[in-house]
């Protein structure tokens, strides 16, 4: 076993600190695959947490194969703050979101050279995963191809979201995408809520990266299960947005089941004190993501779900 610490740098601030990207690599040092995780890329989104069990886990049971890990892609953006909050999604500068640089470019802009020096790693390797977090949510993967399925069902993560990414110009210049097109099977994770410790979700994450290792062959892994329970795809999504304006309440917990006609959330608006007025629900499917506050914008996202309308369960 040998384990090794590297820096790879992206450039240097204005005041000449070097700025790097920290990555692990925990080589069994008998010849298998190799596996690419990667966390924070966005600020803020708290991931770290599996990938500190991992780390222990595969020193003591990694038996052949490579796993290589970053736990911060991106240093930059998180130092983005205002008070308490890490504010790491865009990129202040170019705003811009910081996973939507790729391939990215050794001589471009700070986000297409932290993006160069991650893909470099990430297509070197047979399997890559990117871990995220998404508002307030549930834990889901993000996946772009059918042929990923087999490795969504070992993992059994229940829910599961289909995106072409190929098809969608919001998706082209994402990690997830370009590996897509490098030949690189991969997934995307979105392990809760932002900024959170949410130990049931760190362990049913970190439970479904050790039995994709373990199928790949890479671990010994008799001290956990393999999957035996149906996971849910979804094809289809919708996003409820602030009609106006106000304070909004939700009536709905997250990973609650909606039906057509429920409420889903309550207008408090300063305009008309005392009427609290409740949006309905057009669609059924599952609470899966919400904003994180009560404070709305005409306009602005309020929840999401994904629909169970064309939803396969395998």
């Amino acid at each position: 076993m040998k384990i090794e610490k590297s820096l790879l740098n992206i450039g240097t601030s204005p005041m000449g600190t070097s700025l790097d990207v920290i990555k692990y690599e925990i080589d069994s040092e008998v010849e298998g695959k190799t596996v690419y995780l990667q966390s924070g890329i966005h600020g803020g989104e708290i991931t770290q947490w599996i990938l500190h069990e991992l780390f222990n886990y595969l020193k003591d049971n990694l038996k052949q194969g490579k796993v290589v890990v970053v736990p911060c892609a991106n240093p930059v953006s998180w130092t983005q703050r205002a008070y308490f909050s890490t504010n790491g999604k865009f990129d202040f500068y170019m705003g811009k979101d910081w996973n939507r640089n790729f391939p990215g470019k050794e001589d471009g802009t700070l986000g297409e050279r932290i993006a160069n020096i991650l893909i470099c790693e990430a297509k070197k390797a047979d399997f890559s995963i990117d871990l995220h977090t998404s508002r307030q949510s549930i834990p889901f993967t993000i996946f772009s191809k059918d042929d990923y399925i087999p490795f969504l069902k070992i993992m059994g993560i229940e829910h599961n979201q289909f995106i072409d990414m190929g098809a969608s110009p919001s998706y082209k210049n994402t990690l997830n995408s370009n590996l897509d097109g490098l030949g690189v099977d991969n997934i995307c994770i979105e392990c809760g809520s932002h900024d959170a410790y949410e130990p049931k979700n760190v362990s049913d994450i970190l439970l479904g990266i050790k039995r994709l290792l373990k199928s790949f062959d890479m671990i010994k892994g008799g001290d956990f299960d393999e999957n035996s329970s149906k996971i849910k795809i979804f094809r289809k999504g919708v996003t409820y947005k602030a009609n106006k304006g106000c304070l909004i309440r939700l009536a709905k917990e997250l990973g609650e089941q909606v039906k057509s006609g429920d409420d889903l959330y309550y207008y408090y608006d300063n305009n008309d004190l005392g009427n609290i007025v409740a949006h309905k629900s057009e669609h059924e499917g599952i609470l899966f993501k919400v904003s994180p506050t009560h404070i709305y914008w005409s306009g602005d996202d309020v929840l999401q779900l994904l629909l169970n309308d064309g939803v396969e369960e395998v």
